[in-house]
């Protein structure tokens, strides 16, 4: 009798595991034949039952059935996780493999590279949508996916940094760049982006020993000469890079940001040794020619007339009352070069309706001209 039970039991031990490793062959016929909603279910049972889950041919099939969903234009939405759950399954599938004796790694191994470049596409969009930290994180993502199959993908790693530079999420910025630099890539753009960054953080000195290191492997680069540039700028002493944007303008004349740039130089009120309205407007004017969407300029310039009429009417309400002349005479003068700033704030609340500033200038511009009728749709706005 007892040997009898034994005999059931052992029948009952094998018929689970058939049971299950019947519901690994029904995950595969099923994601043979394009039914990846029931591959799923057929799958994940198998790999959470105790019997199965040590099954590497399990975890691979798991990994390709949801690698599959995410393609897929009927199921792509059947699990926002999808990607996720490919990479972990195919993971575990070498984990439990780790010397391929199954042979495993020709199926796995070039989906988990279709998986990393995944990741770089989803932040190649994020990126284009300006959200900079989540590209940053899937740059990563696709960099440290590619290592899993021994790929150094400097690109992915470079574009975390960047992204993560534009998203002011320095720390995490010059943690990418020191992987970068351990793994010996030294580009131009490694050295700017450092200094970017360094600056984003208020690192003054490291900024600029960025930059110099930067310059002096690569003493013709236009990107780093440019961040020289804003580094000067941050630290208030633009006057000393002056030579270098002009000679970056005829190395790049088509980059109007760097008129924009000689513009602010020279645009600056608070540098009365550089500080020039006919200098700083025409290096305005040679930005917007360039880009006549460049917001930055198009408002620069705006506000640059606004600024030198403010002060004519400083000194025109300075006056005494008696000198009603000279004060017509000077307001006048103002008058004028609000003319001059009127078209160009315009056109920087075209670009950027939203701007607050840009909406109370204009409604002082219109109330002082009596312009009515512009007046009263700004204010309804």
């Amino acid at each position: 009798m007892k040997r009898l039970i034994m005999i059931l039991a052992i029948a009952l031990i094998g018929t689970s595991l058939m049971a299950q490793k019947s519901e690994r062959t029904n995950a595969f016929m099923y994601n043979k034949n394009g039914q990846y909603d029931k591959a799923r279910e057929a799958i994940d049972k198998a790999v959470e039952h105790e019997k199965t889950r040590e099954d590497a041919k399990a975890w691979m099939y798991r990994g390709i059935i949801y690698l599959n969903i995410v393609f897929s234009e009927d199921f792509a939405n059947l699990d926002d996780k999808a990607l996720t759950k490919s990479l972990e399954s195919f993971k575990k599938a070498k984990e439990l493999d780790p010397e391929d004796k199954m042979k495993q790694a020709a199926e796995i191994d070039p989906r988990i590279e279709v998986i990393s470049q995944q990741y770089f596409s989803d932040a190649v969009e994020l990126f284009n949508a300006q959200d900079f930290n989540k590209a940053s994180l899937n740059f990563k993502e696709s960099y440290d996916v590619a290592k899993i199959v021994n790929k150094v993908d400097t690109l992915a790693l470079l574009n975390a940094g960047l992204a993560a530079v534009r998203g002011e999420s320095f720390k995490d910025a010059l943690d990418y760049y020191a992987m970068l630099t351990e793994i010996g890539f030294a580009e131009p753009d490694v050295y700017r982006n450092i200094a970017a960054a360094h600056r984003g953080l208020g690192n003054n000195e490291e900024m600029m020993n960025s930059i110099a290191a930067g310059r002096t492997k690569f003493p013709n680069d236009a990107g780093l000469m440019l961040e020289e540039i804003n580094a000067y700028l941050a630290i208030g002493q633009g006057a000393k890079v002056v030579d270098d944007l002009k000679e970056l303008v005829v190395k790049d004349p088509e980059n109007y940001s760097i008129f924009f740039v000689l513009g602010t130089i020279y645009g600056d009120e608070t540098n009365t040794e550089m500080y020039s309205l006919e200098v700083a407007s025409d290096y305005y004017e040679e930005a917007i020619k360039l880009n006549p969407e460049y917001y930055d300029a198009v408002y620069n310039l705006g506000a640059l007339y606004i600024n030198e009429s403010n002060k004519l009417q400083v000194i025109a309400n300075d006056l005494p009352l008696t000198a009603t002349k000279e004060y017509e005479k000077i307001t006048e003068e103002a008058n004028v070069i609000i003319r001059k700033a009127l078209p160009h704030l315009e056109k920087a609340f075209e670009l950027q309706p939203e701007n607050q500033e840009t909406v109370q200038v204009l409604k002082s511009i219109y109330a002082r001209f009596r312009m009515d009728d512009k007046l009263k749709k700004m204010n309804e706005l």
